[in-house]
């Protein structure tokens, strides 16, 4: 099976940003890609519990919708540890228990191990 690798750096204050990486795993998981995310910078924030509900673009469902349809699929969502950290957050704050905190040198393992990586 085909695998993706994306990693996603906007937060909430891009919404329709903040969207590629959940639009394109759940999309890539329908053509039966085995798509992973990586979430760095203020991409973390998207992560913690009642920000995702926030987060409205036009013409896209809910982005937690998205989240959980993406996790549901088996992706596996990686939280930048440098990145949750320097922004006050904890694994508590996360908006799912399935979300993992990885640093540098997992998202470099993951790059290489992956048929593709994209950047959001």
């Amino acid at each position: 099976m085909p695998s993706l690798y994306i990693i996603g750096q906007w937060g909430p204050e891009a919404a329709e940003r903040c969207y590629g990486p959940f639009v394109t795993g759940t999309t890539a998981q329908a053509q039966d890609v085995q798509t992973d995310i990586f979430l760095m910078m203020d991409a973390v924030y998207l992560m913690k519990k009642g920000i995702p509900q926030k987060i409205k673009a036009p013409g896209f469902p809910p982005l937690l919708d998205l989240i959980t349809a993406f996790l549901d699929g088996g992706g596996k969502i990686q939280v930048c540890s440098n990145s949750y950290e320097f922004r006050g957050m904890t694994e508590a704050d996360f908006c799912d228990p399935r979300v993992e905190v990885a640093g540098a040198a997992t998202m470099i393992d993951e790059v290489l191990k992956h048929d593709r990586t994209m950047t959001f």
